[in-house]
C-alpha cells in the first residue's frame, strides 16, 4: 500500500515545512500544487523533497484540490491543509487504513482539533482526510468544497485513532490570510448559479458571524433554514453547523427564548442525535439565570451525548465536555437541587482536582443543604466527599481545600484539614 501526501498551498512559508514533515517515513511521496505564492513555500517544499506543481488559481478550492489529486500516484491519499498536521498519530496511519481496507472502506474520517494562538484546543470536528485514489472520489463545491463520489462509499471511523492538529481558525493565522473578502466572493458567485442551495447561505452567515455581524449572519442562517432539507439524519453536516450557530445568535443577545427554542425543535427533529443543540439552549438559560431550565438542557445535552457520541455531530459539546459539566453543577447548585450538583462536580474533581471552580461549587453545596436542614449534610459528610478526590497525607491537596475553605468562610472545615496537620505542616499553612 502507498500513500500520498497531497496539499494545495499559497504563501505558507510559515506552516510548510511541518505540514510536510509528519508525513516523513510513512508516505511514499508528496506532492504540493501552489496557487501563486509570492513568498518562499515553493523552496521550502522543494528543498524538503515535495514534487511540486504549479496551478493557476481561477477562485475554485475544488479545481485546485483535483488537480493536486491526478499527480498522486499511491494506492490512497492523504489531504491535509498546509495548516493542519499529525504529531504521534502519524505512526498509526498504516495501520488504520489496513483496517479501513480489510472493511471494504474508501475513506477515512478523522478527529480535527482546532488551535489558538496559546496551542489550547478550541474546538473539533469529523474530516475526511484519507480516501483511495482512483475510485472517482473527488472534491465539490467553488469554496467549503467537500469529498464525493458518483457511487456510494463507506467511511471507516478513526475519529478515536487519529488526531489532527488545525491552527488555521486562530486569530493570528485568521489576520495573516485575509481570505474572507475572497470567500465572500466566491460564495456569492456559487448562490448567484444555486440560489436553492442552503449549504452556501449558512457558509457565508459564518463568515459574517466571524465578522460579528450577527444581524447579517442570522438573516443567512435562518434563509439557510427555510432551504435546508428537513429529513431526519443521524449525521448532522453543514444543517448542523447552520443551526448551530444560529441557535448562538438568538440566544447571545437580548431575551429571545421563543424564536430560540423554535429553531431548537427544527433542529432536534430533523437531527435528532446532535447533542450540541441542546447545549446551545442550555447556554442561553445559563446566561440569562434561568438555572433549572440551564439544568435540563445541560443534561439531555449530556445524555444525548453519551447515547450517540460524536462522530459526524456534537462537536460542540464533544470539545467542551468538562466546561458544560462545570455550569451543570452550578446551574444545579443555583436552583437548590444540592445533591445533583454535589454528584455532578464530584465528575469534574475526578479529571481535575484543582478546578477551583467546581470544588467550590461542592462545599457551598454541602453547606446549603445542612443550613436548609437536609438530612445527610455536614462537616462529616463533606470530609468523606472530599476524602474521595483528595490524598490527605499530601499537604500539596490539605492546602489546596484549607485555603479554599477559608476564602469560602468554611471555618469549620479549614480548622478540621489543620487538625490533620503535623506541626510542621501547620506552620506551611499559616503561609498562606
Amino acid at each position: 500500500m502507498k500513500l500520498s501526501q497531497t496539499m494545495i498551498v499559497k504563501n505558507e512559508e510559515k506552516n510548510i515545512e511541518r505540514a510536510l514533515s509528519w508525513g516523513k517515513g510513512i508516505v511514499s511521496e508528496q506532492i504540493v500544487v501552489d496557487t501563486g505564492s509570492t513568498d518562499g513555500t515553493v523552496e521550502l517544499a522543494e528543498k524538503m523533497g515535495a514534487k511540486v506543481y504549479h496551478f493557476e488559481w481561477i477562485n475554485d478550492f475544488s479545481a485546485a484540490k483535483n488537480y493536486a489529486i491526478e499527480k498522486c500516484s499511491g494506492d490512497w491519499i492523504a489531504f491535509l491543509d498546509a495548516d493542519e498536521y499529525f504529531m504521534e498519530d502519524a505512526e498509526r496511519i498504516p495501520d488504520v487504513i489496513k483496517k479501513a481496507e480489510e472493511k471494504g472502506n474508501s475513506v477515512i474520517a478523522a478527529q480535527l482539533l482546532n488551535l489558538n494562538d496559546a496551542g489550547k484546543i478550541i474546538g473539533s470536528m469529523t474530516q475526511a482526510r484519507f480516501f483511495k485514489n482512483n475510485e472517482g472520489i473527488r472534491y465539490h463545491g467553488r469554496v467549503h468544497e467537500n469529498l464525493s463520489c458518483d457511487h456510494q462509499v463507506k467511511i471507516y471511523d478513526a475519529t478515536k485513532e487519529l488526531s489532527i492538529f488545525h491552527t488555521g481558525y486562530s486569530e493570528s493565522s485568521h489576520a495573516d490570510k485575509k481570505k474572507d473578502e475572497a470567500y465572500k466572493l466566491m460564495l456569492k458567485k456559487e448562490i448567484d448559479e444555486s440560489p436553492d442551495n442552503a449549504d452556501n447561505y449558512g457558509y457565508l452567515g459564518d463568515i459574517y458571524a466571524g465578522e460579528q455581524n450577527y444581524e447579517k449572519a442570522e438573516a443567512l442562517y435562518l434563509k439557510a433554514m427555510d432551504l435546508m432539507d428537513t429529513s431526519s439524519s443521524d449525521e448532522s453536516g453543514r444543517r448542523g453547523n447552520t443551526l448551530r450557530n444560529l441557535l448562538i445568535i438568538l440566544g447571545g443577545y437580548n431575551y429571545r427564548s421563543d424564536e430560540l427554542l423554535r429553531v431548537y425543535d427544527f433542529a432536534r427533529r430533523i437531527l435528532p442525535h446532535d447533542a450540541d443543540f441542546s447545549c446551545m439552549v442550555a447556554d442561553h438559560f445559563y446566561r440569562y439565570q434561568h438555572y433549572p431550565e440551564a439544568a435540563s438542557y445541560y443534561r439531555e445535552s449530556l445524555d444525548l451525548y453519551d447515547e450517540f457520541g460524536a462522530y459526524l455531530k456534537s462537536d460542540y459539546v464533544d470539545s467542551h465536555l468538562l466546561e458544560i459539566h462545570i455550569k451543570l453543577a452550578n446551574a444545579y447548585y443555583r436552583g437548590k437541587d444540592y445533591d445533583s450538583a454535589i454528584k455532578t462536580a464530584l465528575l469534574v474533581l475526578k479529571i481535575d482536582k484543582f478546578n477551583t471552580e467546581t470544588i467550590r461549587i461542592m462545599l457551598l453545596s454541602v453547606r446549603d443543604a445542612d443550613m436548609a436542614g437536609m438530612s445527610g449534610y455536614g462537616i462529616a459528610e463533606e470530609l468523606v466527599l472530599l476524602k474521595k478526590i483528595y490524598d490527605f497525607d499530601n499537604i500539596k491537596d490539605k492546602a489546596f481545600i484549607y485555603v479554599l475553605g477559608m476564602r469560602l468562610g468554611l471555618k469549620e472545615l479549614s480548622g478540621q484539614i489543620k487538625d490533620t496537620c503535623s506541626e510542621a505542616e501547620k506552620k506551611i499553612l499559616e503561609n498562606f
